[in-house]
Parts: structure tokens; sequence; C-alpha cells
């Protein structure tokens, strides 16, 4: 085995991969309604810079919005189950196997924090500071502290218990707002660069110590690594078949009962699977409220009522988009098919609890637009647009196969 090249071939492993899923998204209708989205938000821009109160408190809002940024470090290893036994022994000689994993996640998270700021960049100089030098020396300390955080996450990484890592890093995320709340207060820049100086010695004297008193955590890396991995593939999913990638499950037990109530009365057992996948495993529910959320931003940001009702409708269909992915949750377990249970009862199902989802995002956002806006036909278009897309749904046509064959089975 090749140590040196290790890294850089799993690297493009990953990404001859990855290019051909994002090959299928990208000639999707999905990623037309993400461009009709941006070229909206990019039209209305200078008209909601005007319309947003004053009082709104933007600051506060790019504060909570870099330190979650700052401090969340996704971290790409491409490790693999088997490595816990074939590379392990190899351990002291993949420093630099590990160091450029660090440098690659560091990379693409500033290449995030790069584009979100400069999103921002119209706003920021309209309620912050209105200085070219002032916002770019920001974005450099802003690079400077993921750097940090990275160094920092990195030997966090050494510690087996999750509570331990989550204690280092609120106390991160404590220094990332403290950071940012200087810059964005429009404060002398030496007051933020005090702050970046504290973390170097916060890294010098107590993290760079915990590399050489810790071993690495392998367990750690490689539950790092599949949260990464399944993050995107989960999201590819919703396009085309990905049977490969492991799901996590969270019990939600405050979820537990209203559900239970709902699902077990259904009398069917796809509808007790798939209602039980979507809230425990980790992937779909989290995916809906965020669109939700989202949506409920747009539109409250959209001065014009009708692309109020456009951008609603846009999320609405991303939202079904998505949830297409639940139809193949349960192909990676053989035990719903030993089920006495005719499998057109999957369609009916599937299709009952996406209609169901759908139909509850149409009535949100149908009040969200009420609470947002005066006029009344708009409201009345969307509300009418979402409930014919909630009846009707498509599957599609690869999933209407696999239905017929299970017909004639």
């Amino acid at each position: 085995m090749n140590i040196e090249s290790l890294w850089k071939d799993r690297v493009q492993t990953f990404w001859n991969q990855a290019v051909r899923y994002l090959r299928l998204i990208g000639n999707s209708g999905f990623m037309f309604s993400l461009y009709a989205l941006f070229l909206a938000g990019g039209y209305f821009y200078p008209s909601f810079m005007e319309w947003l109160p004053s009082s709104v408190p933007v600051s506060l809002l790019f504060t909570l919005l870099f330190a979650y940024l700052l401090t969340r470090c996704p971290l790409r290893t491409f490790l693999k189950e088997g490595d816990l036994v074939f590379l392990l022994p190899l351990e002291s000689r993949l420093k630099s196997y590990f160091t450029k994993s660090v440098i690659y996640s560091y990379v693409f998270q500033s290449a995030a924090v790069v584009i979100v700021f400069l999103l921002l960049g119209p706003l920021f100089r309209d309620r912050v500071v209105d200085d070219n030098m002032y916002m770019y020396t920001s974005l450099f300390l802003l690079l400077l502290i993921n750097g940090w955080n990275y160094a920092s996450f990195w030997a966090e990484t050494r510690f087996q218990e999750e509570m331990t890592r989550f204690k280092h890093t609120a106390g991160r995320a404590v220094l990332n707002a403290a950071a940012a709340y200087l810059l964005f207060q429009g404060a002398p820049l030496w007051f933020p660069a005090a702050v970046v100086l504290v973390c170097a010695f916060v890294y010098i004297f107590y993290y760079y110590p915990l590399l050489r008193r810790h071993l690495l955590k392998w367990e750690v890396l490689l539950q790092q690594e599949e949260k990464r991995v399944s993050a995107f593939y989960r999201f590819v999913r919703s396009f085309t078949d990905v049977g490969h990638v492991k799901t996590r499950v969270k019990r939600r037990r405050w979820l537990n009962a209203p559900l239970d109530r709902w699902v077990w009365n259904k009398g069917s057992v796809f509808m007790v699977l798939f209602g039980k996948s979507f809230m425990r495993s980790g992937e779909y529910l989290g995916m809906y409220v965020r669109l939700i959320l989202a949506a409920g931003l747009v539109m409250y940001a959209f001065p014009n009522d009708w692309f109020r009702m456009a951008a609603a409708f846009l999320f609405l269909y991303m939202t079904s988009v998505q949830l297409r992915a639940l139809w193949h949750h349960l192909d990676v377990t053989i035990w719903p098919d030993l089920y006495p249970v005719a499998h057109v009862y999957k369609q009916n199902d599937f299709k009952a609890l996406v209609k169901t989802l759908l139909a509850a995002q149409t009535i949100l956002l149908t009040l969200v637009y009420l609470l947002t806006s005066g006029s009344l036909l708009p409201g009345v278009v969307l509300i009418g647009a979402g409930l014919a897309l909630c009846f009707l749904y498509p599957l599609s046509k690869k999933d209407r196969a696999m239905i017929q064959n299970g017909r004639e089975a």
C-alpha cells in the first residue's frame, strides 16, 4: 500500500462518482427551481434592503449565522470501515494523510464562508460599515478564525466522549460569536483581532498539547466521515438510487406519542414504516423543517406578493422532490418484503404520507403569506396550486415500474 498516494486516490474516487450524480442533478427540474430563486433574489435584493426595517438586528443575525458556520467544522477524512483494521497499525505514518484531510475540509468550508459573506456584502455595507477595506479585512479575520476552529476541532476528535466534545464545541462557539459580534458591530478591527490572538493562545497552550497526550479516535473520525457522506448522498438520493449509504436513527421520544396515534390507526404496515422513517431517520424531518423555515424567510424578504407566492410554490416543489428519497428508504432491508401485505399498498401509503406533509406545508406557507401580505388573490392561488401538487404528486417512471413488477410477482 502506497501511503503517499492513498489520500489522493480516495479523493479522486469520491469525486469521480460524485460528478456523475451532480450531472444528473444539474439536468433536473430541481436545479431550475434554484436558478429561478437566485435570479428572483438578485432582482429584489436592492428593494429588500430598502424595505428592511431599521429595527431588525442585522448585526445580531450576522453574528449568529457566522458563529454557526465557523463552529460546525464538517470534516472529510475519506476513511472506510476496513481502515480501523488495516490502517490502524500504520497510524504513525498517516500524519500527512490527516493533515491533507483537515486542509481539504478547511478549504471547502472557507469557500462556503466566502460565498455567504459576499452574498451578504451589500447588506453589510448598508447596515454595518460602508467601507470596502473594513469588509474584506473582516472576511480575512473570519477565515483566520475558521482555520483556528479546524485546528481545534481536529484536537477535539481525540476525545472519545461525545459530551466532552460538545463542551469544547460550545466553548469555541462562544469565542466565534464574540469575534463575529465585534466585526458586525463595526468595532475597531483591533478588538476582533484581540479575540483572534486569544484563540491562538488557547490553541497553543490547550489544544496543541492534546494532540500529544491523546491518540487518534478512529471510531470518531469514521463517524464524522459517514455523517458527511450521508449528508451528500441523501440529497443525491432524491434524484437517483444510492443504496449503499448508511442512515442515522434518532429516537425523538417527544414525537413518538402523536405519531403513533396517527400512523397506527391507519391499519397499514407501510404507513407505519414510512411514518417512522420520516420522523426518526435523521434526514427527512430536518430537511422538511429547514425548507419550511427557508421558504418563510424568503417570502418575508420578497416585497412583491406574486413573487412571494411563486417562492412558496418553488419550495413546495423542492420539498416534493426531496421526499421522493423516502420511497427508497426501506429498500436497504429485506424485512418489509417478507410481510404478507400486497406491494401496491406501499405506493398508496407513501403517497398518502407525502400528500399529508405537502398539504401541511401548503397551509403553513399560506399563513406566512397572509401575515406578510395584504393581497388575497395570490394567497388563494398559492393554496390552490399547493393542494393541486399534493393530490397530483407523481412517482418517477422507475418507481412505477417497480410497483408494476411487485404486482406481477
